[in-house]
C-alpha cells in the first residue's frame, strides 16, 4: 500500500529551514529556554496574581505609555472584554469595525454571538478606512476598533496624518478608540515612532505576546487603571483566569528581550526582501513597500496546484517556504503572505527569490503581470 501523505504539520516540523516568523521550537527545547530564562526564578502565579504576571503587565504598560495592563491569556478574549466595558459604558452595542477586521473575521462571531454587539464594517477591502468613511457613519458608537496593522489588507497601516485623524474623530464624539494592535510591535518601527506615542491614540490598546516577539501565546490589554479593572470580570466570566499561566509569561516575557530589540531589523529585511521578489516574473507585492514585518506576495495560478508544490518543496529540500496558499478575488491568482522573524536568517533575499520562481515554476501558470500594488 502506498504511504499515507505526511500532514503540513508533519511535513513542516520535518523542515531544515522554515521562511516566515521565528525559528520554531519543538517541546523539549520550550522547555529548555523557559528553564534557563531569568524569570523562570520568580514566584509561581495562581489566578493570574504572580511576580511574572506583574512584571510583564508592568513592563507592557510602560512600553505603551498606559496606567494600567492586563495578562490575557488568548486574544479573543481580551478584545471581546475591552469592547464589552467600552460599550457598556457608552450604553450602545455599535461597534465600527473595518470589513476584514480580525474581530470579524477570525473569532467565530464571538462579538455578535456572546455580547449581542453590533458591527458596523466601515471602509473597503483595499486598505485601512480613513476619516472620511468614518464621517459617513450617524449613529452612537460604543467604540471605533483600529486594528494596526490590517493583516488581511496585505499588513497595511494608515498614514500617520489618518492615523491621528481617526482619534479626533472619536474623541470629537466621545467615542473610545480600541487598538487591535496584535502586530503593534512592528508597527511601531513601520511608523518610525515609539509604541507609547501610537498607543496613546487608543483608550484600549491589546498587543500579542506571540506575534513579532515569539512567546507561547497570550496576551496583554492596557489601558486606563478604571478600565482595566472593569475588564478583570469578563476575564473571569469568559474561563480565562488561568490556574497557572507562567509558561506563557516567562516565554512572552523572554520574547520581549529577545525579539523586541530586533524588531526594526524584521522590518527592514521584510523590504529588502520584498524589493527582491518584485523583480520576480510571475510575482507581485501588496504593499508595494511593506509597512510592518509582513506582506502579501501575489502569483499566477491555481492556489492547489501551488500549494501543492510548495508542499512538494517542503518534502524535497526540507523548506518551509509559505504557511498556505490561498485565492484572491481575482480568478487565477492567488495569495502568500510572508512575515519576517529570526527564522529569514536562514536565507538570503537571492534564495528566496530563487525559491519563489521554483514554486512558480512547478505550481504556476505564467507570470502575473509587472509591478506592484500599493
Amino acid at each position: 500500500m502506498p504511504a499515507t501523505p505526511a500532514s503540513n504539520a508533519e511535513l513542516r516540523a520535518a523542515c531544515i529551514r522554515v521562511l516566515s516568523l521565528h525559528r520554531p521550537l519543538g517541546p523539549r527545547a520550550w522547555f529548555e529556554r523557559l528553564a534557563a530564562s531569568p524569570y523562570a526564578a520568580l514566584g509561581i502565579d495562581q489566578y493570574g496574581q504572580g511576580e511574572a504576571v506583574q512584571l510583564l503587565e508592568q513592563r507592557i504598560a510602560s512600553l505603551l505609555g498606559k496606567p494600567a495592563a492586563v495578562f490575557v491569556p488568548k486574544g479573543t478574549v481580551a478584545q471581546m472584554a475591552a469592547l464589552r466595558v467600552h460599550t457598556d459604558r457608552r450604553l450602545t452595542r455599535t461597534v465600527a469595525l473595518h470589513p476584514l477586521s480580525h474581530i470579524d473575521l477570525d473569532e467565530d462571531g464571538a462579538a455578535e454571538r456572546l455580547h449581542h454587539l453590533t458591527l458596523l464594517r466601515v471602509g473597503s477591502p483595499t486598505g485601512p478606512f480613513t476619516r472620511a468613511d468614518l464621517e459617513a457613519i450617524h449613529e452612537r458608537l460604543g467604540a471605533l476598533v483600529i486594528e494596526l496593522p490590517l493583516r488581511r489588507a496585505g499588513f497595511q497601516l494608515p498614514e500617520w496624518t489618518e492615523l491621528v485623524g481617526l482619534h479626533a474623530w472619536a474623541a470629537e464624539r466621545g467615542v473610545p478608540v480600541h487598538l487591535d494592535g496584535a502586530r503593534l510591535w512592528s508597527s511601531a518601527p513601520g511608523y518610525g515612532r515609539d509604541l507609547a506615542e501610537i498607543a496613546a491614540l487608543g483608550d484600549s490598546v491589546y498587543v500579542s505576546l506571540y506575534k513579532d516577539v515569539g512567546g507561547l501565546g497570550g496576551c496583554v490589554l492596557a489601558g486606563e487603571e478604571a478600565f482595566i479593572n472593569e475588564v478583570r470580570p469578563w476575564l473571569a466570566r469568559h474561563g480565562s483566569l488561568l490556574y497557572r499561566s507562567f509558561p506563557q509569561v516567562v516565554s512572552g516575557l523572554d520574547g520581549l528581550d529577545r525579539h523586541l530589540p530586533r524588531v526594526a531589523s524584521y522590518v527592514s529585511r521584510a523590504r529588502s526582501l520584498a524589493a527582491r521578489l518584485a523583480e520576480v516574473d510571475g510575482l507581485r507585492i501588496r504593499p508595494g513597500v511593506p509597512h510592518t514585518s509582513g506582506f502579501q506576495v501575489l502569483l499566477d495560478g491555481d492556489p492547489e496546484r501551488l500549494w501543492d508544490a510548495a508542499r512538494a518543496l517542503a518534502a524535497d529540500q526540507g523548506v518551509w517556504l509559505v504557511n498556505d496558499v490561498r485565492a484572491t478575488a481575482v480568478p487565477g491568482v492567488s495569495m502568500v503572505e510572508v512575515q519576517m522573524g529570526d527564522a529569514a536568517e536562514d536565507f538570503t533575499d537571492e534564495e528566496v527569490a530563487g525559491l519563489f520562481a521554483a514554486l512558480l515554476r512547478q505550481g504556476g501558470s505564467g507570470p502575473v503581470g509587472a509591478g506592484n500594488q500599493r
